[in-house]
Parts: C-alpha cells; sequence; structure tokens
C-alpha cells in the first residue's frame, strides 16, 4: 500500500469528531474525494468496534505496522490524541478511489467515548 495525498494529517490539539452523550446524533465523518469531490463517510460505530485491535478487517497486520511507522506511533502505541489507534479503509462510491484512515478512539468511561480523526490518506 502506497500513501499519496494526505487530505488530513494528525494533530496533538485537534478537538473530537465524536464524543459519547453529546454528538451521538453524528454517525460518522464525512470528507470529499479528492478525485470527484463525493462525500466520503468515516463510520464512528465501527472505529469503536475495532479499537482493541487497532485495525479493521481491511487492513492486513503488515498494513497497521506500516501505518504506525508513517504516523509515528511505533513507540508510545497511541493516537496522537493519547488514544487507541485504529486504522481502516474507505472508498469513494462514485469514482472507487481508495483511502486509508487513522483515528484516535478513547474510551474515557465504561462504554463512553472519544473519536478524533488524525489521518486521512489517499491510496495510490
Amino acid at each position: 500500500m502506497e500513501l499519496g495525498l494526505e487530505i488530513q494529517k494528525p494533530s496533538y490539539q485537534s478537538k473530537p469528531d465524536f464524543v459519547t452523550g453529546k454528538t451521538d446524533k453524528i454517525k460518522a465523518y464525512q470528507f470529499q474525494c479528492a478525485n470527484c469531490k463525493t462525500h466520503i463517510e468515516i463510520d464512528f460505530q465501527r472505529q469503536i468496534e475495532y479499537n482493541w485491535t487497532g485495525n479493521t478487517d481491511l487492513i492486513s497486520d503488515y498494513e497497521r505496522t506500516e501505518l504506525k511507522k508513517h504516523y509515528g506511533i511505533e513507540l508510545s502505541k497511541k493516537s496522537h490524541d493519547g488514544g487507541f489507534p485504529v486504522f481502516d479503509k474507505v472508498n469513494c462510491k462514485n469514482c472507487g478511489q481508495l483511502y486509508v484512515t487513522y483515528c484516535g478512539v478513547t474510551e474515557f468511561s465504561n462504554s463512553a467515548y472519544s473519536i478524533h480523526v488524525q489521518g486521512i490518506g489517499k491510496i495510490n
């Protein structure tokens, strides 16, 4: 997997994109496809479901290792916001462009989460 254009880069200071009890009505993070401007979504519930494994079923162990290196989270094993890093792939339904996503997921209380969308990169 080769990353191309990065639509979003990690930040240590970003505000959460989802917080249980505050933004429950927001089910997904939306961004525009770099090719055709179609809206693409990152499903927050999917990120929560995979927060203990670090990647969804669409990301191989090798890809997870490479993405951790790319984003500089090898040593701390934490996302830039202090949560667990979760990697996923999403595609544009219009043109088929594939993207890799990196979210920080924090369980701040029993079954209560905050999610920071830290990275979105176009796959070449």
